[in-house]
Order: structure tokens, then sequence, then C-alpha cells
């Protein structure tokens, strides 16, 4: 959701710049005056990052895992959450964090709930992070919430990682291939062609079609931004329009390589999260609900949404599971084994471990993949390239 910022008064009478997530202003101002504060005048969008300013805010970003890592030790030593919040603002080095701390150990004073706080700065935190604090809250067991969230982002950490330093090599080849390929088609070629012109040859039929693509690339390579930029408009728009989104992950979920890596994302999120909260306490319908919240997948999501009113019907969790088309039977038949020894959050942490893993091996094998297809693919195309080119030559030198 977009930030907007606006210049506030507190029932005190002190001025300050807050701010806000909403879907619009209006819903920002709404947000606001459940605050307790009079906005007084809006002063246009933000970024709750960007505290630092400039491109010194690229480098000041909150980071909610790092949040959580210093805030766990301090609340499993009883340390209550307001003094808490303010050891940790005051360690932190990063100024736009240290002000994000403040703000909310400030709304801490002035009775608000740590999950509400979350909620109201969503783009900060991985997405059900507020649920979770807010079940944490409710059960009485915020500290073993946490701990266990901190385990669950340190592995998305990781996962996040190997991804970043494993696509590297393969980006580099497809960029620096595209580069070249651009060069051919629209420097030398024409360059090329304009010569061959000249002889008034018969070209070969290669040629004449490597020429034309010159030509339409030349003519025409502005459409490549723009569609481009039209790709990444609809998937924006589609995360706040429900029908776009999903439209968008149901055809996500129809794609053969990339349907697998999304069910074992989804599995993994959705299996750990169970796992968290059931282990602090948490009700079990409570659980469900929050849980059916994370879930990525718009239509995953949809398929879970009938999941409370299985339970509120008195069926057992792993037969809820089974009427989800999109759930395998290795879960539901594993959470049924928890469920006769009494030890469903182990059974859901060995679900998420298995997924995780599974996640990571197939990304590893379609990265292995994608190196060798992308080098022999711009092999053969600039192969093709060379071919025409020596062909048509070998017509000049027959005149």
């Amino acid at each position: 959701m977009p930030i907007f910022r606006f210049k506030t008064s507190d029932a005190s009478g002190r001025i300050a710049d807050q701010s806000v997530e909403g879907e619009s202003q209006d819903d920002a101002l709404r947000r606001l005056q459940r605050r307790g504060v009079t906005p007084l005048e809006f002063l246009g969008e933000g970024d709750l990052n960007g505290a630092a300013g400039g491109a010194a805010g690229l480098f000041h970003r909150f980071d909610a895992t790092d949040f959580t890592e210093r805030l766990v030790p301090l609340l499993e030593a009883h340390v209550p959450l307001e003094r808490a919040l303010g050891i940790l603002a005051d360690g932190l080095e990063n100024p736009a964090a240290a002000r994000i701390v403040q703000e909310l150990r400030k709304g801490l004073h002035e009775g608000r709930k740590l999950s509400q706080m979350i909620r109201d700065r969503g783009s900060l935190f991985p997405s059900g992070y507020a649920s979770v604090v807010e079940a944490g809250e409710e059960a009485g067991a915020l500290p073993q919430v946490l701990a266990d969230t901190l385990r669950f982002l340190r592995e998305r950490r990781e996962l996040q990682t190997y991804l970043i330093s494993a696509s590297i090599y393969p980006a580099f080849i497809a960029v620096v291939g595209g580069i070249v390929l651009a060069v051919l088609l629209g420097v030398i070629i024409p360059k090329f062609a304009t010569v061959l012109d000249r002889s008034g040859t018969v070209l070969p039929v290669m040629t004449r079609m490597l020429i034309g693509a010159s030509n339409l690339f030349r003519s025409s390579w502005w459409l490549l931004p723009l569609l481009a930029a039209a790709a990444l408009l609809f998937w924006d728009r589609s995360r706040r329009n429900p029908r776009l989104s999903e439209f968008r992950d149901r055809w996500v979920l129809s794609l053969p390589g990339v349907s697998p890596m999304i069910l074992c994302a989804n599995l993994a999120r959705m299996s750990r999260t169970l796992a968290i909260l059931l282990r602090s306490g948490v009700p079990l319908l409570q659980t469900v609900s929050i849980t059916t919240r994370i879930i990525s997948n718009e239509r995953l999501r949809q398929d879970l949404a009938g999941l409370p009113g299985a339970l509120r019907q008195g069926r057992r969790l792993h037969a809820a599971l089974q009427a989800c088309p999109h759930i395998p039977a290795y879960v539901t038949s594993l959470v049924a084994i928890g469920e006769e020894t009494g030890d469903v959050p182990g059974m859901l942490d060995r679900i998420a471990t298995h997924y995780e893993e599974e996640l990571r091996r197939r990304i590893r094998r379609l990265l292995s993949l994608f190196e060798p297809i992308t080098i022999v693919g711009f092999g053969v195309v600039v192969g093709g390239i060379v071919l025409s080119m020596f062909m048509a030559v070998m017509e000049l030198n027959k005149l």
C-alpha cells in the first residue's frame, strides 16, 4: 500500500510529522484518527524507510529480521516491551530504523498495541508479521512467538541470500548477451547491409532474414521497454485488485517449472506459521485464520479459506486440509500422525523443513539449467548471425 505523510497534532497540542499506510488518502486519514491524533496538513506521499533521505535512504532501510533479532533476547530476559524498544532504539546505528522503533515505543506510551502499530507499517514487515505478534500478545507468549518467528525469518533471509548470489552469474551472462545482440542488430548489421545493397548482389535467404530482423529491431526497439513497463505495472496493479491478483496467481500456478516452487514456498510458510502459533498456545481456529491470511498466492488462499468453517463443524485439521485441492497427501498424512501422537507443531515443523529444502533444490536445479541454456542460446543466435554474414560475403566474392 502507498505511504502518506501528514503534519499532525496530538491531544497535548504537539505538532509532528507522521507517515501512515493506506489504500487511499482518505483511508490514511481514518487510520491517523484511530491513533488519536488530528491531521493538520497533507505533506504528500512518502516512504517509511526514507528517513535518511535521498540516495542515503537506500542504505538505511528498516530490516525486520534485524529488529526481531535485537528484540527477542531482551524479551526473553523479561525486559518490559517498552524498555526493550528504548534499549533497541538507542543501540541502532541506522537513523531510519531508530526513528521507527522510537515511534513504536511512543505508541506503547499512548496505549496502543504493538501488533496494531506494526500493521500500520505493513510495508516494513513481512506479510503476517502483525497477525503473529497479535496472537502472541493475546496468548501472553510474545517472547516465544517472536523467537519462533525469528528462526523463520533467518531461514527466509538465507534463502533470499542464496537466490541472489546464485543468480548473479546467470544474470550477468543474460545482460551481456543481450547487449551484444542489440549491438549486432542495431549497429553492425545495418552497416553491413548498406555495403551489400551497394553491391547489387542477390543475398541468401538467411542473410535477408537477418537484415529484416535488424530493420525490425531498429524500428521497434522502443516497444521492449514499454512492454517491460506494462508488465511491471500489471504486476503492481494486480497486487491491489483481487480479480487481477486471482488471474495472475492462477496463471502462475499453471506454469510447469514455476508452479512447484510456488507451492513449496507457500506450504513451507503455512506449516511454519501453524507450528509457531500452536506451540505458543494460540487456539487452533485463530491459528488457522491467521495462517490463511499470510499465503501469498490468492488462488491458494481461496482454497484454504474454508478451513475455519470446517474446523467449526468439528472436523480435525488433517481432514479439513484434505478438502483443499492444492494440499499434498504428504502434508495431511503427517498432520494426522501429529494429531494421533499429540505433537502437531513438531510435525508441522518437519513439513516446513521438507518444503524449504525442496524449494532450495528446485531453485538450484533451475539456476544450474539456466546458465548452460543461456550460453548455448546466445551461442546459437550469434553463430547464426555470423553464418548469415559469411554467406553474404561468399556471394560478394563470386562477383
